[in-house]
């Protein structure tokens, strides 16, 4: 993956998540939260060595969690972006896929400055 390019999908993506939001789209928020968190946590593994580049979005997340120890908080934030929804295409109300997505960014900032020369947040 190219780092310049993932770093702008993750941008536009955590900013349609925030315009979906805006507009009422929750559902489309939620979308747009997991690719960001999940096109970032890619190219983190990829650098990592710990996958080839065929996965999606959230295979990357369910890989990050099951094969690298992380904080609790980031955990928690992980296991959220992969949670499914219900019926009714809800979450449970606390839970915030903008703002897990940013936990998971952050994360990944700390853990390897070196995807990029800006950071991902």
């Amino acid at each position: 993956m190219d780092p310049k390019k993932t770093h702008i999908q993750v941008r536009e993506e955590l900013l349609l998540a925030k315009q979906s939001r805006l507009e009422g789209n929750e559902g489309r928020a939620r979308v747009c939260a997991r690719r960001a968190a999940g096109t970032a946590v890619k190219l983190y593994l990829e650098n990592k060595g710990l996958i080839i580049g065929s996965e999606n979005a959230l295979q990357s997340l369910d890989i990050l969690r099951s094969e690298t120890e992380l904080p609790p908080r980031v955990q928690t934030a992980v296991n959220w972006l992969v949670q499914r929804v219900d019926q009714n295409y809800n979450l449970p109300a606390e839970i915030d896929l903008i703002k897990e997505a940013w936990i998971v960014l952050e994360y990944i900032d700390q853990e390897d400055p070196d995807i990029n020369d800006e950071s991902l947040v």
